[in-house]
């Protein structure tokens, strides 16, 4: 990665992973997401750009109501839903410039529940505004890690959860120590596993790369250099395939003995 991209990246990089303690689960018209606490935002943002109203904040450019699906009564429309939209602008300090992001921010105000019962939500232009500003802090890479599907990923999920009780631990030291040992116990059983285990080539080539890319992430959680477990990984899957191979001479050699035996 070049300078300038490392440059462009400062921002994303210190925000894009999120603590596990700041996401719940949270269903949306019908759909099941994993929700971000906003005051982990706010303060998150708070920490990289300075206070509110000074090093960053937003504007309300449109706040509405609209008008949504027709709610019928034998087959008479009797009324509409109705959806809140906020148009939110997001401004910035950064470097000594001011930068801003643009979204929208929706939310069902007055709806009918399964049930056939109206509800009014009188917070509706609150979780608008709230909804708004949240997507314009993710263009800017706030807990990219939640908005680009990773918490979708167990593995993922396991080790977010793991960095968020190191980072609040009592005995630090203590606890990066098990870490440590945690990731050495995992990097020699799928060592073990790539050079004793897998049985064919191509297997063995694909869980290495796998492993690779998980490295990383399960390195950074110890506070390790990942270079020489990925070298290890490298190294093993040579040693399981070349394992493969002169297992598969040897048979090839002893079913020739019998055949001309």
């Amino acid at each position: 990665m070049t300078q300038t991209n490392d440059q462009h990246l400062a921002i994303w990089s210190r925000v894009e992973k999120t603590p596990t303690d700041a996401v719940k689960p949270a269903k949306v018209n019908g759909q099941n997401i994993t929700a971000i606490d906003t005051m982990h935002m706010v303060k998150l943002a708070t920490k990289i750009f300075g206070p509110v109203g000074i090093g960053w904040g937003y504007r309300i450019d449109v706040d509405r109501f609209d008008q949504g699906a027709p709610v019928l009564l034998k087959e008479t429309v009797i009324g509409h839903e109705q959806t809140h939209t906020c148009q939110l602008t997001l401004w910035y300090e950064w470097e000594g410039k001011r930068g801003e992001v643009t979204h929208f921010g929706h939310t069902r105000a007055v709806y009918m529940t399964n049930k056939g019962q109206f509800i009014t939500d009188n917070e509706a232009p609150k979780k608008s505004v709230t909804d708004a500003m949240k997507k314009c802090l993710s263009q800017l890479g706030f807990a990219a890690d939640i908005y680009t599907g990773l918490f979708d990923d167990l593995g993922y999920v396991k080790l977010r959860e793991a960095e968020t009780r190191l980072e609040k631990a009592e005995d630090f030291d203590a606890e990066l120590q098990k870490y440590r040992d945690d990731y050495a116990d995992w990097l020699k059983r799928e060592c073990d596993t790539l050079r004793h285990k897998v049985p064919h080539p191509k297997s063995i080539q694909l869980a290495a790369d796998t492993m690779l890319q998980r490295i990383n992430d399960r390195a950074s959680v110890a506070r390790v250099d990942p270079a020489k477990g990925a070298d290890m990984i490298r190294k093993a899957a040579e040693d399981g395939i070349e394992r493969v191979l002169a297992e598969r001479q040897q048979q090839k050699q002893q079913q020739e003995e019998v055949t001309h035996g």
